[in-house]
């Protein structure tokens, strides 16, 4: 059964916490026991097969999808695993729906902390508008009432589900992981601090936690996220300055920042958009100052390995990540070049975190993902 880990989290019913239950067991018996197998069952059937018939393995990516998606035993894992993303955010919309109007009035007492402003005449890209992220129904930008904070909502409660609450208890491991590599790493204290991309601000409020003499602002395209995101970080007693803003071309004035960063940004814009969000970074940063995009794909496609390519993509394909596969193309290199950022001062690596999930289902949980990292000229 879920808790309650602040104060404008809904608590789900009996049979609602119930339901979320199932699917977490359900997602975990697919990710611990039926994905496994797809790497030894291809090299054992599989391949052969295909060797067999050409002469030679798979030369790429393109080839390992021809054959795995006519073959049953990949249909029915892929079809599962489909399946049980749609069943999650159904369960817990239930949870938000019955409690929604509540929450709305809750989020009056949760604005002392940090400010909040909000752009309608802001225009959603259509990179985030064409198909539900992550199916997320609706996305992250719809509103269907007035001060509306659904999307918010389903994000925050859905995450433990989808991470089998590995994400911690403020589902926030993920930005953990970049403020690791900031401290271990760069020789900086931050006086003000962007988060671009902020959602519902789990990645942004442990940059107050790690630098609490800094300000630190987090900005995105979603109204619903952000209103949530100021009221959440009021019941954990955090002051973030959150405002509707495209990453791509803000409102702030050159050189106000000391650290610009994101988590799981750059993979849900578009070819177009990353430039410009690069460049944003570029101008904003005061002289010296860093940037760091984390993200969960790795830098470049694997040649060696078309299989685990292949597997990789799967969330392109099936789960309306659709840029995903088209940014491990991009001359990221070049690109941060061309925006500025010292040559020597780029970096593609790797950034880590620990959390101490007591679940039952994963127990401590080790999170190793690629993170950009470049440094404006001083």
């Amino acid at each position: 059964m879920q808790k309650q880990k602040h104060l404008m989290q809904p608590i789900p019913s009996h049979d609602e916490s119930v339901r979320q239950d199932f699917i977490t067991d359900f997602r975990a018996f697919l990710t611990d026991e039926i994905y496994p197998k797809i790497t030894p069952y291809y090299v054992s059937k599989i391949e052969p097969a295909f060797v067999k018939e050409k002469g030679r393995i798979p030369a790429d990516k393109k080839e390992v999808q021809d054959i795995m998606l006519k073959d049953s035993a990949y249909q029915s894992w892929s079809f599962l695993q489909r399946i049980s993303q749609q069943m999650m955010f159904t369960s817990v919309i239930d949870t938000v729906e019955r409690t929604l109007e509540d929450l709305i009035e809750e989020t009056k007492n949760y604005t002392k902390l940090g400010s909040l402003k909000l752009d309608k005449s802001l225009k959603v890209p259509r990179y985030l508008t064409a198909y539900d992220i992550h199916q997320q129904p609706g996305g992250y930008h719809t509103e269907n009432t007035e001060n509306d904070i659904a999307a918010g909502v389903v994000y925050d409660i859905s995450l433990p589900i989808y991470s089998r609450d590995a994400m911690g208890d403020e589902n926030d491991l993920l930005a953990q992981a970049t403020i690791n590599y900031l401290i271990n790493n760069l020789d900086v204290k931050p006086k003000k601090i962007l988060d671009m991309g902020c959602n519902i601000g789990n990645s942004t409020l442990p940059f107050v936690r790690a630098f609490p003499e800094s300000e630190v602002y987090g900005i995105d395209v979603a109204a619903p996220g952000l209103r949530y995101a100021h009221a959440r970080a009021n019941a954990l007693n955090a002051s973030v300055h959150f405002s509707q803003q495209n990453a791509e071309s803000t409102s702030f004035e050159d050189n106000t920042f000391d650290i610009v960063a994101s988590c799981l940004l750059l993979h849900e814009t578009s070819h177009s958009a990353i430039p410009k969000i690069i460049n944003e970074c570029a101008r904003i940063l005061k002289p010296g100052g860093w940037m760091l995009h984390l993200d969960v794909y790795p830098f470049q496609r694997n040649i060696v390995e078309p299989l685990y390519d292949f597997l990789k993509d799967w969330e392109v394909t099936n789960n309306n990540e659709d840029f995903s596969g088209v940014l491990r193309e991009m001359d990221l290199q070049g690109i941060f070049e061309d925006a500025g950022f010292t040559k020597d001062t780029i970096q593609f690596t790797s950034a880590e975190a620990n959390s101490d999930a007591d679940n039952g289902y994963t127990g401590d949980f080790y999170l190793k993902l690629p993170v950009y990292v470049a440094q404006v000229a001083d």
